[in-house]
């Protein structure tokens, strides 16, 4: 794994391949489109930072759903639950108002009870660096109103791990 540094704080990104410069990161295993609505934009047209949270989940529960398991299936069905424990956004340029973002994502860590996502959004048509965010979420079962930490089934593990970066 490359480090990747930004403002001082260290991120995780794939390998680069051969011939590519380190400053080009390579694809994450998982990405969506998201076109930078008025809505998501304060008055000059310019994205408002909180629309990345939107743009981030929605990547990464595409992804669950691509991985056979979406969130849902996973809290009725199957008793897992996933809340957030951390969350940290890096922001690199301003994206437009209409501005077509390819928003990826992939898992940097699956640990014994938490997974750790790493996500980029870039512009669409020149792949300029928009952001970059981590989020830590950890299995919890929900028992008489409370939540008590869980380790990671295997199945759940196995169906996450076309998403590893680097994997």
């Amino acid at each position: 794994m490359l480090p990747f540094y930004t403002a001082g704080i260290r991120k995780t990104f794939p390998e680069p391949m051969s011939g590519e410069s380190v400053t080009e990161q390579r694809p994450l295993p998982f990405k969506i489109q998201q076109r930078v609505r008025w809505s998501d934009c304060d008055p000059l047209g310019i994205i408002w930072y909180g629309a990345y949270l939107k743009y981030f989940e929605s990547a990464e529960h595409d992804m669950m759903r691509a991985s056979g398991l979406p969130y849902e299936t996973l809290r009725v069905e199957r008793g897992i639950q996933l809340p957030r424990r951390a969350f940290q956004v890096e922001f690199h340029s301003p994206a437009q108002m209409d501005e077509m973002l390819d928003i990826e994502v992939g898992i940097s860590k699956i640990g014994q009870s938490s997974i750790a996502y790493v996500f980029a959004a870039y512009r669409a048509s020149d792949r300029s660096l928009r952001a970059t965010a981590t989020l830590t979420v950890v299995a919890v079962k929900a028992e008489k109103g409370a939540l008590e930490k869980r380790a990671l089934p295997e199945w759940l593990r196995e169906a996450l791990t076309p998403f590893l970066v680097g994997a």
